[in-house]
């Protein structure tokens, strides 16, 4: 069983399929178009596109899961720092697409890092790096053109 415990934003988040053609967020209607098959079916937790200026240091929401689990981060590759708290996890070998994915702006171009947990509660942080906050254009724009992250969870 996975539940979604909490949101720093207060914005409920949702669970629902990675799989093409299911949507990435509650508040958008981006879609994804590829999903590494190994990954496809899991628990996907829809986050909100809006909520992606929360700094890496602070805790964005938390997951309570009832067996041990690989949890995958869906991180935008266009985001040119990676937040600190994604540093321990492992970098694979796979991406997933969104269908409004673009090669000249890797918007919708997702790199997954992947970290195991045991039974109980899993706490994710942030979306943006201090680096990316201590630009005034990121902060003025509301990180316009940048994406949050969302994620998976593939129960062992």
């Amino acid at each position: 069983m996975i539940e979604i415990k909490w949101t720093a934003s207060g914005r409920p988040y949702q669970l629902g399929e990675l799989r093409p053609g299911h949507h990435q967020y509650v508040d958008r209607l981006y879609q994804f178009a590829y999903v590494p098959e190994e990954l496809s079916g899991c628990p996907h937790v829809m986050t909100f596109g809006d909520d992606k200026m929360l700094p890496e240091d602070e805790p964005c929401f938390s997951l309570e899961v009832s067996r041990p689990c690989g949890v995958y981060v869906l991180y935008p590759d266009k985001q040119p720092y990676l937040p600190q708290w994604l540093t321990d996890w492992e970098r694979v070998r796979m991406n997933v697409t969104r269908m409004d994915s673009q090669f000249m702006n890797l918007k919708g171009y997702f790199s997954l890092y992947k970290k195991n947990f045991p039974a109980g509660e899993i706490i994710l942080y942030g979306n943006s790096p201090k680096a990316m906050l201590a630009e005034d254009w990121y902060v003025e724009t509301l990180g316009n053109n940048y994406c949050m992250y969302t994620a998976a969870v593939h129960e062992k």
